[in-house]
């Protein structure tokens, strides 16, 4: 009873629940946003040791010889990392997309230490894995803490969860907008005022924690031009094409990923073959080593021929591609930006001698690609073009950007091809080796938005079929919290809370989800 209370109180006492919220919302952004900068640096200092390292290497049987037992022994320890500790492995967004549904109950300090541990594994092995999915998880952990901390309600921690979430983005890009964009758009999937309120809050926190640490310039540099308005046509183009090859993306991502969990073969001895494999890619064609911050500082020296950036993207998403089906954790954020943008550095290349364009609009494309295939992959356009701007600082590509991602988000969507997340999460849940444990009963309240196309618009409470096993406890409409009898009629854009028990709030997120087309 006490904890049925606890969570009606965060409707009832609106005002001090926010407060409360903020204030955990402020450590939050502390706590995930130093986790994922720790994160970060580690990866940094990572990367540069094994570019050192190949520099020294070259041409030394001894040393190349050590390279490849480190290799072994990095293999064989990634495998008892995720051994010990099964949520840390791969992305981390589909992680925290299940525990956000319910689905999952990850030790926050196991995960929080296997994740980084980890990833600076992989880093230091050459791995083409990015640091942005695990900052997402990461800062999801670091929220799950500070809830536990706090000991509040489990809406109160999922909320936190989503809070950390938004942290993760931030302060891996010093985009902190993106970051709540990407929490509402690609894991709420939904629109919680409080949500947002809590998130901004903490990604500004967070946001001006990185900035302390890396410094207030933003990601990309590059000198983005206009294109003639009578071009325009290009971008129509340019979206088709990325939105075929966000296709062929997804599509070789899962297909990799069941072909190698499908092979008969212990689990350390695949690490190892992986690691084995990226040492022979450091040692050969070192370019497309590592998430991609090297490919990417390659085209703001000097651009490549188009020979060779059809052909380093080409073998950067073999890579990619064969790095992430191991399972090794590690994300696909970077990659997928990467190949964006020399998917636009080609598409730039190709158009700029046939019209006679400066060189410069090459640069146009590029950052235009990277929104595009952000949106072809993820299925996330608005977070995908708020992160690029973000990025570049500048929305003077605004209009393009929108152009080329809702092409980009079409053409796949129109192809039947689900978003890499999503895909990923199902694959998550389907896995035989994992099953929910249900936990002592705590009560979660959960927000869900009456959409315009929502079947119910105009039905009675008592005439919709909710969950037998959940309660309609409020409605907010036009600001105003309303307690519904039976009788009472949802509208377009109500915000409806449902109470349940958390064992069963997976199901009945499901279930009201489908109801109201979520």
């Amino acid at each position: 009873m006490k904890t049925l209370e606890k969570t009606m109180k965060s409707v009832t006492e609106n005002p001090k629940y926010i407060f409360r919220l903020t204030v955990q919302g402020v450590m939050v952004g502390i706590f995930a946003g130093l986790m994922v900068c720790l994160y970060r640096f580690l990866l940094y200092g990572s990367e540069h040791v094994l570019r050192g390292y190949l520099t020294i290497i070259r041409g030394n049987v001894f040393y190349i010889v050590l390279f490849f037992i480190a290799l072994v022994i990095m293999g064989i320890l990634i495998d008892l990392l995720t051994k010990w500790e099964v949520d840390s492995s791969g992305s981390g967004i589909p992680q925290v997309y299940a525990e956000v549904k319910g689905h999952m109950e990850a030790n926050w300090a196991k995960v929080l230490f296997s994740k980084i541990v980890a990833g600076v594994l992989t880093a230091l092995g050459g791995l083409s894995l990015g640091p942005e999915g695990p900052s997402v998880q990461i800062g999801g952990m670091a929220g799950k803490g500070v809830a536990k901390l706090f000991k509040g309600s489990k809406t109160d921690e999922l909320r936190l969860i989503l809070v950390g979430s938004a942290v993760g983005i931030t302060a891996a890009f010093n985009a902190p907008l993106a970051g709540v964009l990407f929490v509402l758009e690609e894991i709420n999937h939904g629109f919680d005022k409080t949500l947002v309120f809590i998130a901004l809050v903490s990604a500004i926190v967070s946001d001006f924690i990185s900035k302390l640490i890396f410094g207030q310039s933003t990601a990309l540099t590059f000198v983005v031009p206009n294109i003639p308005l009578e071009h325009y046509w290009l971008f129509v183009l340019l979206g088709v094409l990325i939105g075929l090859l966000g296709y062929v993306y997804n599509v070789g991502m899962i297909k990799s990923s069941d072909l190698v969990s499908n092979l008969r073969m212990p689990s350390w001895l695949k690490f190892v073959l992986v690691f084995m494999v990226s040492g022979v890619v450091a040692l050969t064609i070192p370019e497309i080593s590592d998430g991609g911050h090297f490919m990417m500082d390659m085209l703001d020296i000097a651009m490549p021929s188009l020979g060779v950036l059809v052909l380093l993207l080409v073998l950067k998403y073999l890579f990619s591609m064969f790095s992430f089906s191991s399972g090794a954790p590690g994300g696909i954020f970077l990659p997928i930006l990467v190949l964006g943008a020399y998917i636009g550095a080609v598409f730039g290349s190709a158009v700029v001698p046939i019209f006679g364009f400066e060189q410069d609009i090459i640069y146009k494309f590029i950052v235009i690609s990277m929104a595009g295939f952000f949106a072809a992959t993820v299925r996330s356009p608005i977070t995908g073009i708020v992160l690029i701007a973000e990025m570049c600082g500048s929305t003077e590509s605004l209009v393009a950007m929108i152009i080329v991602s809702l092409i980009a988000y079409m053409v796949p969507t129109l192809l039947g091809n689900e978003p890499i997340y999503e895909s990923l999460y199902d694959r998550l849940l389907l896995n035989k080796n994992r099953e929910f444990v249900r936990e002592t009963s705590k009560h979660v309240l959960s927000e869900y938005l009456v959409p315009l196309d929502c079947n119910y618009i105009n039905f009675k409470v008592k005439d919709i079929p909710f969950p037998k096993n959940a309660i309609v406890v409020s409605v907010i409409r036009n600001g105003k919290y309303i307690i519904p009898t039976e009788d009472f009629h949802i509208k377009y854009g109500d915000q409806i809370h449902v109470l349940t028990d958390s064992n069963d709030y997976p199901y009945v997120r499901e279930e009201i989800e489908e109801l109201f087309g979520g």
